[in-house]
Formats: structure tokens, C-alpha cells, sequence
């Protein structure tokens, strides 16, 4: 099966199945000219490993009370403190690490090419576990501290015992023929498992048993050739105030009752990169062409939109203390006000691109950058 890349507009997204690739790009904007209302402090910088940027893989940190975990495509995965940047351990696992990792009770979890769902224990990083998976595991895992969660690119939702790595239940959807290389990540939100698929189905599955709650579309593919029809779900899910928020590719942003499956509203928008919101009412979403907008989560209507960036290949956006984090495909990480969408400050992080969307915790960002360099930021007003 061939790889085909889409157009430089998708920031190296890659397509499985086969197809010619297109080398058509969209011309991108200039660096805007903005007054910057704050400045923006490094906090700490750290190596976690190389070969990011020749793999284009989407290996966004992971973030906990206490560490940072990040890793590199040759199977090194890194334990950071995260207030102080100090590295607190380092496993040579060998893997072809596939996705971006998932960090949280006392483990963390990664998939790997060749299908290897893998628990490392959060303080030592020795392995605790390792199963065979159907496919390459490209999602971020998650887990409730019973349950492991892992989805891979043939369209399988697995839950492993969380202690044990032992499978307690599976669920698939076939995957049409030609789809992006990635899977947006499952979320858990009481006692379901929401999942995003190739096919712009949103699925809520019983925690318990996997068995379906409920499945609907957001997108129809629309179009004549494959290429055209595509409507992946990549980027994440949002589970808040009663909805489930997902965007595709070439398709919609919407929102689903997390309950029944009913569609309040969806509006036409094409992004395959994380969304984010601010807890309070909007939705932000960068979108393909490097528009970035903030959307009404009650209506869909759109508040805002920065055009500004248009063309420069955006990751998924990041919700940092009341502003909007995105970084571009020169480096620089681009924070707009969430009120307006104006541009506030900037800062150039890695010359080569970002290796994911920034993640924000509390009021600290953490990116890393293709060089292999992770970087904790903070914004102070001028």
C-alpha cells in the first residue's frame, strides 16, 4: 500500500492508499506586523531526542501535575519535571513510536507502527506491559485508571486492563479506502468512550463493554474522486457542557449530544488538527488554509476570525490563560487574543516546524519543535 502526501496546505499529513502525490501548495502570508501586549518568557528547554522531522509524525508531549513526558521515532520517551525542566528519566524502548503519548495514573501509554500498545510506569519508565494491537496504533491512548484506550488506523477502539495490558473488549468500524495518517484521540467522559473515525463518524461506546451507544456522522463525503471524498476526524474530540465536539477534514465542525447522538448544529470548516476550548462557550479551530476562528458552542456561530496566518501550515490550536496558542510551519508560536482574535504576542521556538500542537497546562505552554527540542513558555503582560 503507497503513502500519497497531500497538498503542502496539510503541514505534511500523509494519506495511506494509492494515489500520485500533489505538489501544489498555497502561497503563505508574511509574518504579520502586531503590537505585542505581552512578552513572552521561556521558562526551560529540553532535548528529547531527533528524527522528528523526517518521520512528520505528530508526537505532541504529554502533560501531568508533575512531568512532562515526550519522546523521538527512534523509541527514546523522556520524563521531565515540569515546573523546573529537569529530565527525570530516559527509556531506550527500541519501539517505532507511532502517535503522541498519554500520561496519567502513575503511567505512560504509546502505540507503535507495528501495533504494540505499551505501558511504561510513570516514575522509572520500565516497561509494565505490552499487547498486540490490530493495526498501527497512531492515537493518542487515554485511560479512566481501569481501562487503557487505544485506536489504530484499520479502525479498531480497544480497551486493555490498565494493569495488566490484557484486552476486556474491541470495537471496529471499516475504514474507507483512502484515508489521513492519523486518528484523533478517544476521550472518556463518564461511563463512555466517544471516538472519532476516517469515515466522520463520531461513535459514544459503553465503557463497560464497548458495545455501541450510539454513532453518527458530521460530515458526508461530498466530490467524485477518493481524494475529494475524504472526511477523517483527526484532530480531537471536546466533551463539554453536554456535547461532543469534533471537526474533519474537508467536511464540518459540530456538535453532538454526548447522550444521544443528536446533531444541534454543524457548520462547513475542514481541519485535521486539534481543537480547543476555553471552558466558558468557545471553540477554536484552526482550520487547513491557516485561518484560525472562534466558534459559538451554542450555535455555531462563528465570533471571530484571524486570517492573518493564511498559508502557514498551522498546527491545532492551544487555550492558554485566555489566549489562543498556534504554532506555524517557520517555528513560531502565534498567541491571539480569545476575546477578538487579534495577535498579542510571538515567540520562534524552532526554525524547522513543530513536531504537534502545543499543549497548555494551567498557565504554562509546552511545545516541541522537529529538532527535537521541548520548551515551556509562559506569557507575562507588558
Amino acid at each position: 500500500m503507497k503513502n500519497l502526501l497531500l497538498p503542502l496546505l496539510l503541514a505534511g499529513l500523509v494519506l495511506v492508499s494509492g494515489c500520485s502525490s500533489n505538489p501544489n501548495a498555497i502561497e503563505p502570508n508574511d509574518l504579520p506586523k502586531f503590537k505585542a501586549s505581552y512578552k513572552v518568557k521561556r521558562l526551560w528547554s529540553e532535548g528529547v531526542g531527533d528524527g522528528l522531522e523526517e518521520s512528520q509524525l505528530t508526537l505532541r508531549p504529554a502533560v501531568t501535575a508533575q512531568l512532562v513526558v515526550a519522546g523521538d521515532v527512534n523509541g527514546n520517551v523522556y520524563a521531565i519535571q515540569r515546573d523546573k525542566g529537569k529530565r527525570l528519566w530516559r527509556t531506550k524502548t527500541g519501539d517505532r513510536i507511532a502517535g503522541a503519548f498519554y500520561a496519567g495514573y502513575g503511567m505512560v501509554l504509546y502505540g507503535t507502527r507495528e501495533g504494540m500498545a505499551v505501558a511504561l510506569d510513570a516514575e522509572t519508565g520500565e516497561t509494565r506491559w505490552r499487547t498486540q494491537l490490530t493495526g498501527e496504533a497512531l492515537a493518542i491512548p487515554t485511560s479512566d485508571g481501569s481501562l487503557a484506550i487505544f485506536q489504530t488506523q484499520d479502525g479498531h477502539v480497544t480497551a486493555l486492563d490498565a494493569e495488566t495490558g490484557e484486552q476486556r473488549w474491541d470495537y471496529e468500524t471499516p475504514p474507507p479506502t483512502l484515508t489521513l495518517r492519523g486518528l484523533a484521540q478517544p476521550v472518556i467522559a463518564g461511563d463512555k468512550v466517544y471516538a472519532g473515525f476516517a469515515n466522520a463518524k463520531v461513535a459514544a461506546l459503553d465503557l463497560a463493554s464497548g458495545s455501541p451507544v450510539w454513532e453518527k456522522r458530521i460530515a458526508e463525503p461530498t466530490g467524485r474522486s477518493e481524494l475529494d471524498r475524504l472526511v477523517d476526524v483527526d484532530g480531537n474530540l471536546v466533551v463539554e457542557g453536554g456535547g461532543v465536539f469534533a471537526v474533519s477534514f474537508q467536511g464540518k465542525v459540530g456538535v453532538l449530544d454526548k447522550d444521544t447522538g443528536r446533531q444541534y448544529w454543524d457548520k462547513a470548516m475542514s481541519s485535521a488538527t486539534a481543537i480547543s476550548t476555553n471552558g466558558a462557550g468557545s471553540l477554536f479551530v484552526a482550520d487547513d488554509v491557516g485561518v484560525v476562528r472562534a466558534v459559538d458552542q451554542r450555535g455555531g456561530t462563528v465570533l471571530w476570525q484571524q486570517d492573518k496566518l493564511y498559508g502557514r501550515r498551522l498546527t491545532g490550536t492551544a487555550y492558554q490563560d485566555g489566549l489562543v496558542a498556534v504554532g506555524d510551519f517557520e517555528g513560531y508560536i502565534h498567541w491571539l487574543n480569545a476575546d477578538d482574535g487579534s495577535i498579542v504576542a510571538r515567540k520562534r521556538h524552532d526554525s524547522d516546524g513543530f513536531a504537534g500542537t502545543p499543549v497548555a497546562y494551567d498557565d504554562v505552554l509546552y511545545v516541541i519543535g522537529f529538532d527535537g527540542k521541548l520548551s515551556a513558555y509562559r506569557l507575562v503582560p507588558r
